[in-house]
């Protein structure tokens, strides 16, 4: 479970409230966005205000290094159990996401340029290999924020079995909207119970009163038959099947629907823009 610090960090930094506060206590997984690994030989950290003389990949010197993202790597030992425990960001910026990834008793790295794609040339074993969607998502606890001057985003993953939680906040001089679909009750091998959504929008400016306001938990008094209101909720009814590759990975996602998720025929090149990226070579 997320911890109250960090709660408090993200529902601050959405500017709500809402929902955040009932996420439960501290567990084993800190999500902090901090160091934890007691034996720091396997430790990469880059520009996070500490020591960067541990800011080096494959051996290569701190000064050819030339992201600016902060950056942290490293393996912890959870409950026994072995971690790659990874911060991408900041939390008081635009962006962060942390993760921890459940270690299989092998690792792989991408052989001579950075590769995010599933399949290709040089990696036959596709996206297991590579981390690139197609993990078991039993094995992965994660937190990320995503946010502009209007908009914030939170996904939290905070247990290994069960499904994540996603919030979205828009709030502009015009209007207010709180979104949740809270699915962390739900482990990966139910499909037939759904998330439970929480929406609100709020009109602000004062010559709108309550009109176009929106909740819902409650059913507008404008509709004057309540029996034509009929919620209808599928996210959440999926369930994850696990794969033939390293730790389960792999796998497939099937939907109450019948429908499924294929990963190797996703279009990764829409996630990325170009001029963000200038200095790296991706192989397409």
């Amino acid at each position: 479970m997320l911890n109250v610090a960090f709660r408090g960090m993200f529902s601050a930094a959405a500017g709500i409230g809402l929902f955040l506060a009932s996420w439960g206590a501290q567990a084993e997984f800190q999500l902090g966005f901090a160091n934890e690994a007691v034996v720091q030989d396997l430790t990469i950290d880059c520009n996070r205000g500490g020591d960067e003389s541990r800011c080096a990949f494959g051996g290569a010197s701190r000064s050819s290094y030339f992201d600016p993202t902060p950056f942290l790597q490293e393996v912890v030992i959870i409950d026994g159990v072995r971690y790659y425990h990874m911060i991408i960001g900041d939390p008081l910026s635009d962006f962060a996401q942390e993760t921890y990834i459940q270690a299989s008793d092998c690792c792989y790295q991408a052989s001579q340029n950075y590769d995010p794609f599933p399949k290709s040339a040089s990696n036959g074993r596709g996206g297991s290999a590579n981390g690139s969607g197609s993990g078991n998502p039993t094995r992965v606890v994660m937190s990320n924020m995503v946010r502009d001057a209007e908009l914030t985003q939170l996904f939290l993953k905070d247990s290994l079995q069960f499904k994540p939680v996603i919030t979205q906040s828009v709030v502009n001089a015009e209007v207010r909207m709180d979104f949740q679909l809270d699915m962390s009750a739900i482990d990966y091998g139910t499909m037939d119970t759904p998330g439970i959504v929480s929406n609100r929008f709020e009109l602000l400016r004062d010559n709108f009163e309550d009109k176009g306001d929106y909740d819902n938990a409650i059913i507008p008094a404008f509709f004057s038959d309540k029996s034509l209101v009929n919620q209808t909720v599928s996210g959440g009814q999926y369930i994850y099947t696990t794969g033939p590759d390293q730790g389960g990975s792999g796998g497939v996602y099937t939907y109450w629907d019948g429908g499924g998720y294929d990963e190797y025929l996703a279009d990764h090149n829409l996630f990325r823009r170009d001029e963000q990226n200038v200095g790296y070579q991706i192989r397409r």
